[in-house]
């Protein structure tokens, strides 16, 4: 049976203090039917009780312990002790001697009541690895079918790249044995030509010889006058068909006009790898760190107006759209600043955003209105959201449209220009910007304290990120004013602060912020940003309608 000794409810151990004698020497033994520790002499007492004659008493180290019954260990200071109970703040299993003169004024428990909270910490612990194991089984699920799903749109393409090989080299095999053929029949028929003058030229050659022949022999027979005059009829008969003045006909030899490789013709008959969602716009550019020290100017030049440049909307890597301050005419110029379009609208046009059937447009007037000019220069209503105003707009990857009203509200419109939702920002929300991440970037104008911030939003209108003007090196700008906004195909923000003189490049969750410009570039009053399909940034000034264009 069990002594007063054992513990229940605790963490299995085998003691080696004698449950009977609390001998702790020749402990050699165990009862698995009392769950005790015994030595050599309790053990043939054991043995020899009635109750306890049959029990199953093997050596210690063979000891079958039951799992919720423990016997405490002896105390290894105090011998003859049992370390019976915990220590809290020390973390140590203890003796009452040992508390009564080290812990005596430490928070203690009894060390059924510790392992029952040790148990129970590891129960639950072990609930939430378990958890987490699953989801990693999960994950590691996921990220195999992702990988799966990868290469087979790797082989489909790669099967697809060979096809247009195979393709362009039987067209490239064809082109060549079509010239190949045509220089054979060329050949063909010069060698017919040539069997055919020769022949004609052998025939003459025999007849002149047979014609000389017989005038040699009439000139030294004299038969007679008759005879004579025949062969002088014969000869001046022969003589129009043996002259030799005319020259044989060569043939006009062929020249072959070698053709030059063309890549970019190549490339678009082949065809190239396209990085992203099926039917978008990719250029294949790379992500470069921004590093000012190595920003280049590309090219500089002056709108026409020679005004503030309002918005800059790249629609290729060559041309962008801009819109004039207290103009009405919209502008298309390629990098070197050559005006390839010009439209003359009955409204001045304010913020500007391209879509897959033309371009959008607030009005400078801070009406309602936003319109649509499609390719064919046809000026159309697009939505009316009054009572707002317009003031930016931006188009996201799911052709949602996302409008700032210079308020709290940001209004997120269909291709249709129907309201789909709201999202709201913490003060008058001016440029705006859609993220691919389906998060949008607006800058915000707080009229109380007369300060600029950026505030990025998700889907639900949940804040990500809000950016006053914290730089990575510990900086921070003053009386910043922020203007127009753009974005690359990695989600950076380039974000123009027109009184700084200064363009900062903003990570798409807000954490990392450089400054893209540096003393060399001597750029005033930046008031608008675009990034074209060659990742280059197109910068409007408010002075003189300046615009750079900078590759990173």
């Amino acid at each position: 049976m069990a002594s007063k000794h054992s513990i229940h409810h605790a963490q299995v151990h085998v003691s080696y203090m004698c449950a009977l004698c609390d001998n702790t020497e020749d402990v050699q033994w165990f009862c698995n039917d009392c769950q005790e520790s015994l030595c050599d002499r309790c053990k043939c007492s054991h043995k020899r009780g009635k109750k306890t004659r049959n029990d199953d008493i093997v050596p210690i180290k063979e000891a079958n312990k039951q799992g919720e019954t423990i016997i405490p260990e002896v105390c290894k200071i105090h011998p003859g002790k049992s370390s019976d109970l915990f220590c809290s703040e020390c973390d140590v299993i203890m003796c009452s001697m040992c508390f009564t003169q080290k812990h005596k004024q430490h928070a203690f428990k009894h060390i059924e009541e510790e392992i029952d909270s040790q148990k129970k910490y590891m129960r639950d612990e072990l609930a939430t690895l378990k958890s987490n194991l699953d989801q990693f089984y999960k994950k590691l699920t996921e990220r195999k079918q992702v990988t799966q799903s990868f290469k087979g749109t790797i082989e489909n393409v790669i099967w697809e790249v060979e096809s247009r090989r195979s393709a362009l080299k039987a067209e490239v095999d064809l082109i060549a044995d079509s010239v190949t053929g045509e220089l054979s029949f060329l050949l063909e028929k010069e060698l017919k030509t040539h069997d055919k003058d020769c022949q004609r030229q052998e025939k003459t050659i025999l007849e002149m010889k047979q014609l000389i022949r017989a005038v040699e022999e009439e000139s030294e027979n004299n038969e007679g006058l008759s005879s004579i005059f025949a062969m002088t009829k014969r000869l001046r008969t022969a003589k129009s068909s043996y002259g030799v003045s005319s020259e044989n006909v060569v043939p006009l030899y062929p020249r072959f006009v070698s053709g030059k490789i063309n890549q970019f013709q190549l490339k678009s008959m082949l065809g190239y790898v396209r990085i992203g969602h099926e039917g978008k716009k990719v250029i294949g550019y790379e992500k470069r760190h921004i590093d000012s020290k190595h920003v280049k100017q590309i090219s500089t030049f002056r709108v026409p107006q020679q005004k503030e440049i309002i918005s800059i909307c790249p629609i290729d890597d060559k041309h962008a759209w801009m819109s004039i301050f207290s103009n009405k005419n919209l502008i298309l110029v390629n990098k070197e600043g050559e005006v390839k379009k010009n439209v003359k609208l009955d409204f001045g046009p304010w913020c500007l955003a391209l879509t897959n059937t033309g371009l959008l447009m607030t009005c400078s007037d801070r009406s309602s209105m936003i319109y649509n000019l499609s390719e064919d220069r046809r000026v159309t209503t697009f939505a009316d959201i009054s009572p707002l105003q317009t003031w930016g707009i931006s188009v996201s990857d799911s052709d949602e449209v996302v409008v700032s009203t210079e308020s709290p509200t940001i209004l997120v419109l269909n291709k249709s220009g129907d309201k789909v939702r709201q999202l709201s920002c913490g003060g008058e929300g001016r440029g705006v910007v859609c993220l691919s991440t389906g998060h949008v970037a607006v800058v915000v104008y707080t009229t109380d304290d007369c300060r600029y911030k950026l505030e990025i939003k998700d889907k639900s209108d949940k804040a990500i990120h809000t950016w006053h003007g914290e730089l990575d090196n510990g900086q921070m700008t003053k009386g910043m004013r922020l203007c127009r906004i753009g974005r690359d195909k990695y989600d950076r923000l380039f974000v123009p602060d027109y009184r700084c003189n200064q363009v900062y490049v903003i990570s798409g969750d807000g954490r990392i912020v450089s400054c893209l410009l540096d003393e060399r570039h001597r750029l005033t009053g930046p008031t608008a940003v675009g990034v074209d399909r060659c990742g280059h940034v197109w910068i409007g000034c408010k002075l003189n309608g300046t615009v750079q264009v900078m590759e990173l």
